[in-house]
């Protein structure tokens, strides 16, 4: 029988407005540089993808710090939830971000100068250190892609405080000293830049639900499917049974997030109506700017769905090759959210200023479980998408953290920071490693940049590397 013939790794399913990258198939996969072996057969793998994904006001230490070294820790109650895939995580302690000390506060130079290693400008004119690690990488790895990174994030912008930029607070990625990365928050949008080929559209939060031209923008068109059948049915006998299969599996997937978009249209309001209330009761009595509150426009009325509809559209971003490096924000630095559907209904960063109380650190733990839980989901999704001989998961990097430790003390050494991912064989998972105390976190961004394939000697404030990492 006649091998089916090998497919480019850029190969798109095309129709009338619609552009519908693939997922590492095995037709894709030269069979001669495979047989080979050596250099041919490394760069017929499937690359690594880096992300970074932000907590903010830290997360209660106790329940999330192991107890135990090396690989027979037990996972504490905020991690229980990546026990399916504990074999890919590592905990590290003990990393430290002094860029993130400022000037009479703590949250803003937490969020804008996470990934960028050195101190943000006491400014209420934006200024950070430099570029940002993830888009130091962009600049080189985004080449090799149709999109050079995302910056996504769920809840909207902040108010500054104490003399600094309230971007500070909404942004952790950082094209330039004074330009950050447009925070993408709808799912829509991002799902059109990615199939329809269409740019994210500054959202009028201020537009009447009912406005006409708000209705024709934000309704759903006819499934990206539909407009891609012909070819799609052109593809399906070109492949083998395996490959047939994780085309359909991976159809099915873009399916049912369509669906899920088209629901959170018929929502009538976004969930930052309760989620951020008292927040935005707090500006009506003060001298702050006022808190911009999302009304609908296609976003779920639930966060969770929110939440995992932007890490679905990711997770197609990175198996579909579309992008390789991306950042997530849960909330902006600072965030007063509430969260009375997990029984935390009070101001998070009113939380995360515990004062030692219990019921405190409960509802703390409830919000630090409940980000890790989604995140879990996200993480068991890349488990089940294999590319080859490996899965997702195996071929991704991700840092998960906050620039915080103890919301309370404000203070930025031991921070809570995981590393999610086998950095395409490279990494050793399944281990928390206790680091020397105040190890710069810069340590850990330049690991990460040497597998997506950027070797620097330094970034930031680093002293080093982590060669515990392999």
């Amino acid at each position: 029988m006649a091998r089916p013939p090998m497919i480019s790794r850029r190969t798109i399913l095309r129709g009338a407005g619609a552009a519908v990258a693939l997922p590492w198939l095995d037709a894709m996969a030269p069979r001669t540089a495979m047989a080979a072996g050596g250099a041919a057969a490394a760069a017929a793998k499937p690359p690594v993808r880096m992300a970074f994904f932000y907590v903010p006001n830290g997360v209660h230490m106790p329940n999330w710090k192991p107890k135990h070294t090396g690989v027979s820790y037990e996972l504490p109650r905020i991690l229980k939830s990546l026990e399916p895939v504990r074999d890919k995580i590592t905990v590290l302690s003990d990393l430290a971000a002094d860029h993130c000390i400022g000037k009479g506060a703590g949250h803003e130079p937490s969020g804008g100068g996470f990934l960028v290693g050195e101190k943000c400008k006491l400014s209420e004119i934006p200024e950070v250190g430099g570029v940002s690690v993830d888009q130091l990488a962009a600049k080189q790895v985004g080449n090799d892609t149709p999109i050079d990174s995302l910056a996504l994030g769920i809840d909207p912008g902040h108010r500054g405080d104490h003399g600094y930029s309230g971007t500070y607070l909404s942004h952790i990625s950082w094209r330039s000293k004074t330009t950050p990365v447009d925070l993408e928050l709808n799912p829509k949008q991002l799902f059109d830049r990615l199939f329809r080929g269409r740019k994210p559209q500054r959202p009028d939060w201020t537009a009447e639900s009912g406005d006409a031209a708000t209705k024709k923008v934000d309704t759903i068109e006819t499934s990206v499917l539909d407009l891609v059948r012909e070819d799609a049915r052109d593809l399906r006998g070109e492949l083998g049974t395996g490959d047939r299969r994780k085309l359909e599996e991976y159809l099915d997937g873009v399916r049912d997030i369509e669906r899920r978009i088209e629901r959170a249209e018929r929502d009538k309001h976004s969930h930052h109506r309760e989620g951020l209330a008292e927040e935005a009761e707090r500006g009506r009595y003060s001298d702050l700017p006022e808190l911009i509150m999302p009304d609908g426009h296609g976003i779920p009325s639930e966060y969770a769905e929110h939440v995992n509809l932007m890490l679905d559209v990711l997770t197609l971003a990175f198996q579909t090759d579309t992008t390789r490096i991306a950042s997530f924000m849960f909330s902006y630095e600072k965030s007063g959210r509430a969260y009375p559907e997990i029984e935390a209904p009070g101001s998070h960063h009113s939380t995360s200023h515990h004062r030692g109380k219990p019921e405190n650190h409960e509802a703390l733990t409830r919000i630090n479980t409940h980000h890790m839980e989604l995140f879990a989901r996200m993480l068991q999704r890349m488990a089940n998408t294999w590319e080859g001989e490996s899965t997702l998961l195996d071929n991704v990097a991700i840092c998960y953290g906050s620039g915080i430790s103890d919301g309370n003390k404000h203070n930025h050494d031991d921070l809570p920071v995981l590393l999610a991912g086998g950095g395409g064989g490279t990494i050793k998972g399944g281990r928390h490693i206790a680091l020397i105390k105040k190890t710069p976190i810069c340590n850990l961004y330049l690991e990460m940049l040497d597998r997506v394939g950027l070797r620097l000697d330094s970034f930031g404030d680093s002293s080093g590397r982590l060669p515990q990492l392999a």
